[in-house]
């Protein structure tokens, strides 16, 4: 489906873009602005066929809960600009990475700023890209969710950060990102199960040394829930308010690009 997916994309924009054939495929990929109308709303449909993990477009409200919300698909040229940006990131492309980034990106809080500073901070001048951490990085961000601000001229994921609630310290505090999960009286996937938890405000209390679980790494969390319950949760399923975030903004012309990836505050 992925490879389909790609291949309508592509078509669609040398078709919608009047190609002669000597376009560059990045160039193509990531020229949202120059699709149709007609073309842009196919590329929508597919994409939002292909979904396998949608998340709600409306947060529900519940207190002492953060749950998942996604507005990407409310623009039609945010979200397909998203989801080719997911395809880019899914075949380590660089240049088509870059070729989506702000030249003034923010990526700390710090002195570091602007394109360069990206580019040496991850690693991307790198003769071995298939190696970066940012891809990884990149790819749950883009899974995770977000909202709009500024007249839908501004799209921040993940959610947890675009809508954590003020009253929670986030240097304190983090979330359940997922339903169902399992908290254990022990950092290991052989302990007792206290409860299963589903989109949770919990404390933060301590971090174990990271564990490989199904080909993925993340340390175990130990966490208080706000009923003063304590265990642990496999770090997969922990939204951290303060940890990495990305930021994307509409150009004039309706390009949208990459403007901050960071993390702190």
């Amino acid at each position: 489906m992925r490879a389909l997916l790609f291949t309508l994309s592509f078509g669609l924009l040398l078709a919608a873009c009047g190609s002669d054939g000597k376009q560059s495929s990045t160039e193509a990929e990531t020229t949202t602005t120059a699709i149709s109308r007609d073309s842009l709303r196919k590329l929508y449909q597919a994409f939002v066929t292909a979904r396998t993990d949608s998340m709600p477009s409306y947060q529900s409200k519940e207190e002492g809960k953060l749950y998942p919300v996604d507005e990407a698909p409310l623009d039609t040229a945010f979200f397909v600009f998203r989801e080719q940006l997911k395809q880019t990131v899914a075949r380590k492309d660089v240049f088509a990475l870059l070729d989506v980034t702000a030249k003034d990106i923010k990526v700390s809080f710090g002195e570091e700023a602007g394109f360069d500073d990206f580019v040496s901070m991850w690693g991307l001048d790198s003769k071995q890209p298939d190696t970066l951490r940012i891809w990884a990085l990149l790819g749950r961000l883009l899974s995770e969710g977000g909202t709009f601000s500024d007249g839908r001229t501004v799209f921040t994921a993940p959610y947890y950060y675009a809508t954590w609630p003020s009253q929670y310290e986030p240097f304190d505090y983090g979330v359940i990102a997922g339903a169902g999960v399992r908290l254990r009286d022990k950092p290991n996937l052989n302990s007792r199960i206290l409860k299963t938890i589903s989109h949770d405000i919990v404390t933060i209390l301590e971090e174990s040394e990271e564990e490989e679980i199904g080909g993925e790494a993340y340390p175990w969390v130990r966490v208080e829930l706000l009923s003063g319950l304590q265990g642990y949760v496999f770090g997969k399923f922990v939204g951290n308010p303060v940890g990495y975030r990305v930021g994307f903004k509409k150009e004039e012309g309706g390009r949208w690009r990459m403007n901050f990836l960071l993390a702190g505050d």
